[in-house]
């Protein structure tokens, strides 16, 4: 039986002329794969507008029992980015925020909490007045809160190793390799009090480099298979 979904496209693969597979997180499901047939007339309610990745959608699925790729007859877009693609900066941001959810994202279970931060950070990132040069800091800060293992915000003037096999920091240099160096803890301390108080962050292109350089190891370590991100290259060539 059709029914009404909301989602978020993550994964756009073709796999014939017309039709192509696509992965969504969707707020009633979690994680889903569907079909689509896409077309090119004006009366064609699939378009292939309408199929890019971090696009947020309604559409109309029909559930097929058995089958682990479901049917989407129709799509309609519910945000329509003013930015995202226009701006150089944040759509590398784009195509990292892309690149980290496919990699985290793997329940086929609903997860309203988890679903409206992500349209909401979506959204934050087309409407900024600039482009933010911190905006990916705070995302992967603030999604390892929703993933379940958020920093323990206990640093102090002894405890100023970051431990990212453990999320805290320590005074003792940990028995394994994955610690930060007490300057990169410091400010990762200080982007996470940022993130809590909602504030400001600032710092020049050295100190951004180790940090998402950090928050993508702790990353590693919490998430089976996360590995290296490819976007990153880019991403960083451009803020610093």
């Amino acid at each position: 039986m059709p029914q009404t979904t909301q989602g978020i496209i993550l994964q756009h693969t073709r796999y014939r002329d017309k039709k192509s597979i696509l992965k969504i997180y969707t707020l009633q499901h979690g994680l889903q794969s569907y079909t689509v047939n896409i077309g090119h007339s004006k009366s064609s309610k699939i378009k292939a507008a309408h199929v890019q990745a971090l696009n947020q959608i309604e559409f109309i699925e029909h559930n097929r029992k058995l089958r682990e790729v479901h049917l989407i007859t129709e799509i309609r877009l519910t945000i329509l980015y003013r930015n995202i693609s226009s701006d150089v900066i944040k759509n590398c941001f784009a195509t990292f925020i892309n690149e980290v959810l496919i990699k985290c994202l793997k329940e086929h279970n609903a997860n309203e909490e988890m679903y409206f931060f992500i349209s909401e950070k979506l959204k934050e990132l087309d409407t900024a007045g600039k482009s933010p040069a911190n905006f990916h800091l705070f995302f992967l800060l603030e999604l390892s809160k929703h993933l379940g293992f958020y920093p323990n915000n206990n640093f102090t003037n002894t405890n100023n190793l970051f431990d990212l096999q453990e999320g805290i920091f320590t005074e003792k240099v940990p028995q394994h390799l994955y610690y930060a160096d007490s300057e990169t803890s410091f400010h990762m301390q200080q982007l996470i009090e940022a993130d809590e108080q909602k504030k400001d962050f600032s710092c020049n292109g050295q100190i951004r480099s180790e940090l998402v350089k950090t928050l993508l190891l702790f990353y590693r370590l919490h998430i089976p298979g996360f590995g290296e991100m490819k976007s990153l290259p880019v991403l960083r060539e451009l803020l610093t």
